[in-house]
């Protein structure tokens, strides 16, 4: 699904203008260890399966609907491996759209579904070992770094001159 009806109604009132956008994104590992990842459509990159949070979902909803939506899987999510947000996380999508996103990274764990390109936002699904992972946006790499280093403790990014 490209974009949700509240997403182009907000759209058709700011057009391209900055928005603050939360998201989910799934850590999700084979029995191998492998990490699956999607090439996206609308720019070719490759990244970790996420999405947009509805009004009135809930986080863990979110990345449960979006991780099927793209990829055909049912996962579970597990714990949070992150809170990411600043500099990393702007994007302008390709029709000029910008958003500041905040995610919320999950570790999710497969407990059904076949992988398979399951809608218009992905053009390509694989695992991929951590020693050979495609070239990755840094705000990917760092949540997958952080899933890696997971220990019980969740990541966020505390900038150093808040208390100057």
């Amino acid at each position: 699904m490209a974009m949700s009806t509240y997403m182009k109604n907000l759209r058709e009132k700011v057009g391209n203008d900055l928005i603050m956008m939360p998201a989910v994104s799934a850590i999700i590992m084979d029995d191998e260890g492998k990490i699956l990842l999607q090439q996206r459509s609308d720019n070719k990159q490759w990244a970790t399966p996420g999405g947009a949070i509805d009004p009135k979902e809930e986080p863990a909803d979110a990345i449960i609907r979006e991780v099927f939506e793209e990829t055909g899987l049912h996962i579970i999510p597990e714990h949070i491996i992150g809170v990411y947000g600043g500099e990393e996380n702007f994007m302008v999508y390709p029709n000029g759209d910008e958003v500041s996103i905040i995610s919320i990274v999950f570790k999710c764990t497969i407990k059904g579904g076949t992988l398979r390109i399951n809608d218009d936002e992905s053009i390509d699904l694989r695992f991929f070992a951590f020693d050979n992972l495609p070239t990755l946006h840094p705000r990917y790499r760092i949540r997958i770094e952080c899933a890696q280093l997971f220990l019980k403790k969740t990541y966020f990014k505390i900038n150093p001159h808040l208390d100057e």
